[in-house]
C-alpha cells in the first residue's frame, strides 16, 4: 500500500513541481544562470547523505533548524519522524528535494529545444499565455513528461535508502515498502523464500509500469 500510494503522490508532486520550476527557469529572470547552477547541488549530494541531514534538520526538538524556524511564527515542534502520518511527509519532502532538479532539468532543457514558430504564430493570434502553455507547451512537451514520469515512477517504486537511513520503515511500518520489506525478511528474520518474493513483487511492478510508461511515451512521441 505505502509502495504504490508514495510512487503515486511523489511522482505527481515532483513531476508538477518540475515543470514549473522549469517554466520559471525558462524566462528571462535576472540571475538565471545562479539559479540553474544551484539547482545541480542536491545532484551532488548522495541520497544517504541527503537522507542524514534532513533527519538532523527534522529533529523533533527546537534544536531541529525546521522546527526552530516554525516555533517563530508560534506554531509547536513537529514530531516529523514520530508519528505515521509526518514520516510519510518527511519521506516525502526528502525524496523530493533531492529528484525534483533531475525532473527540472529534463523538462528545462525539452523547453529550450522546442520550435518557436508556433509561439509567434500564436502571439500573432493574440493567444494569451495560458493558451500557449495550454495548446502548444504542454503538447510538445508530451514525451519528456512521459520520460520524467518514467524516471522518477521507477525510483520511486524502489526507493531504498532515504527511508533505511531515517525511519527504518517505521514507525509502526508506516513507511515499509516492498524493497524494506525485502531486507527485513531477508536479513532481520532470515527468511529469504519471503524475501525472495517481496523482491520479485518489486520488480514486476517495475516491469509493469515501465511497459505502461513506455507505451505511452511512444504514442506522445
Amino acid at each position: 500500500e505505502f509502495t504504490l500510494g508514495f510512487t503515486l503522490v511523489a511522482v505527481v508532486l515532483q513531476v508538477g513541481l518540475g515543470l514549473a520550476v522549469a517554466l520559471f527557469l525558462h524566462q528571462r529572470i535576472p540571475g538565471r544562470a545562479v539559479l540553474r547552477a544551484m539547482m545541480l547541488l542536491p545532484l551532488m549530494i548522495p541520497p544517504v547523505i541527503t537522507a542524514l541531514m534532513w533527519k538532523i534538520m527534522m529533529a523533533s526538538t527546537k534544536a531541529g533548524i525546521l522546527n526552530h524556524m516554525l516555533s517563530f511564527l508560534g506554531v509547536d515542534p513537529i514530531n516529523w519522524f514520530g508519528s505515521t502520518q509526518g514520516a510519510v511527509v518527511s519521506i516525502l519532502i526528502i525524496d523530493t528535494w533531492g529528484n525534483l532538479p533531475f525532473v527540472s532539468l529534463i523538462l528545462l532543457g525539452a523547453l529550450q529545444a522546442l520550435p518557436t514558430e508556433p509561439y509567434e504564430a500564436a502571439r500573432v493570434d493574440g493567444a494569451g499565455p495560458l493558451q500557449m502553455l495550454r495548446y502548444i507547451t504542454l503538447p510538445l512537451l508530451a514525451p519528456f513528461l512521459v520520460l520524467a514520469v518514467m524516471f522518477r515512477a521507477m525510483d520511486s517504486l524502489r526507493i531504498f535508502d532515504v527511508i533505511y537511513a531515517t525511519t527504518g520503515g517505521g514507525p509502526n511500518d508506516a513507511t515499509t515498502n516492498l524493497h524494506i520489506m525485502a531486507l527485513q525478511f531477508g536479513f532481520q528474520w532470515y527468511q529469504m523464500g519471503k524475501a525472495m518474493a517481496q523482491a520479485i513483487v518489486l520488480l514486476l511492478l517495475v516491469v509493469m509500469a515501465n511497459a505502461v510508461l513506455l507505451r505511452l511515451w511512444n504514442r506522445a512521441s
